[in-house]
Parts: C-alpha cells; structure tokens; sequence
C-alpha cells in the first residue's frame, strides 16, 4: 500500500496567505463598488407657514377719528318771550342760558336778541331751534353761506359805565381785524387785531377802556345807543353782516 504524505506547515502557511489575499481583494472591490453608488437625493425642508402674521396682516389697522364739534342752536328773542320760557322751551335750565349769553338780569332780553342755546347733555332742542329765527326788522344780506357773528343785543343802553353791544359767535373761529361797527350816524367803531372764538361772546362798550379778549371799548365819553338807532355790523369787506334795532325802554 502507497502511504498517505502529510502536508508540512509551511504549504499550510501558503495556503492561508493565498486565503487572505483572495479575501482582501474581495473586500476592496465590494467597498469600491458601494461608494460609486449615486448619493441619495437632498429634499429641501418645506417651509412653515406663518399663521400668526397672516392673520395680524389680515387685521384692519384701527384710526382714531375725531368727533365733530356740534353746531351750537341760537333762538332770536320775541315779543313775549322770557328767560324762563325759553329755558323750558329747550329743555335747560334758567341758569345755564343766562351763563351761556353772559347775562346778569333775566330781564335784559330785547327783542330781536340772539341768544346761544348751549348744548346740554340730554337736553332735546325743539325742531325750529336748529336754525337762527330772524325777525324781519334784523334780517340782513348773506355774506357768506350762513352767518356766523351776529349782534346778541345791547346792555344798559343810555348809561355810558354800563352801555355796550354783545356780540356773539355761532361758528367757527373769525378774524376781527377790520370789521367794523356803527349807529348809522357817522359814528364807526374799527375792530382790532383779535380772533373771536368759536361760541364765544364779546361787549362793545361805548366808554373808554382798555380792550381784552372778551372786552373792547369805543372811547366815547357819552352814551349814545338811544332807541330806535340801527346798529351795524359789517366784515372786513364792508358787507353788513348783522344789524339790531336799539329798543324802546
């Protein structure tokens, strides 16, 4: 019988050797082939909606307005009629028409008198005191769309410390500067540089004084508003703009 060679350990170490070498060859080329795959595709983020500022977009921005000044009722004096009367005829109190027409005695009223109704809260105008009441012996020629000045009456006619002519505003803001004021008898009273506010009130005194915003002086040292004169106002173009028949005592 032929007898079986044993392998040495050196034809094992080669064989080994080969096993590894195979192995490693066999690993490269499968790394090589995994990294020449393409790269995966790069999916932006999707971006987020901005609910919050939508919606303060879509929000109407808030404008403060301003509240429109109310035009102030007047009421021209009749023959009859009293303080009291028309007090009650618009709903106010006595008291608060005679502070609003700065009047001191509830008798001063003459006939033909402008007085200003002040706006009272809850007080409910009468439907004919939305507009100024001429009686027909005041009735003057339109300046402008309507009148604003007008002459409210006279106070102590006959006595020069007292006598003067109130003068009111039922509009906006005017400019005095040039108007003018006369007894229809050569006698002009020039306005000085002064704005007569809105709802205000002025007095033409006959005497000398020195003049305020709520006083002016003519510098006579006489009475002179005697009944039935006519006195005249006129603006700065030298339209009449309001007139008044002085009383009879």
């Amino acid at each position: 019988m032929g007898s079986v060679r044993r392998a040495t350990w050196r034809q094992y170490l080669l064989y080994l050797g080969v096993n590894v070498l195979v192995s490693a060859i066999t690993v490269l080329i499968v790394l090589n082939l995994w990294d020449r795959r393409s790269p995966p595709e790069f999916i932006p983020p999707t971006a987020t909606i901005d609910v919050i500022a939508q919606v303060a977009s879509a929000v109407p921005t808030l404008t403060p307005t301003k509240p429109s000044s109310p035009t102030p009722h007047t009421y021209t004096v009749r023959a009859g009629d009293t303080i009291s009367n028309i007090a009650d005829e618009f709903g106010i109190l006595m008291e608060e028409l005679m502070a609003a027409n700065r009047l001191q005695d509830p008798n001063e009223l003459s006939v033909g008198q402008v007085l200003v109704i002040p706006e009272i809260e809850g007080a409910v105008a009468t439907p004919d005191a939305s507009e100024t009441r001429y009686p027909e012996e005041t009735s003057t020629p339109a300046a402008a769309a309507a009148q604003q000045v007008v002459i409210n009456g006279i106070v102590g006619a006959g006595d020069l410390e007292t006598e003067s002519v109130r003068l009111l505003n039922t509009g906006s803001e005017v400019s005095m500067a040039g108007w003018t004021l006369d007894d229809g008898e050569g006698n002009s009273f020039s306005f000085p540089d002064f704005t007569f506010y809105s709802t205000g009130a002025v007095d033409v005194h006959s005497r000398a004084g020195t003049n305020t915003t709520i006083d002016l002086y003519w510098g006579f040292d006489q009475a002179i508003w005697t009944p039935g004169k006519v006195i005249s106002l006129r603006n700065v173009s030298g339209i009449l703009v309001s007139s008044f028949k002085v009383p009879a005592n």
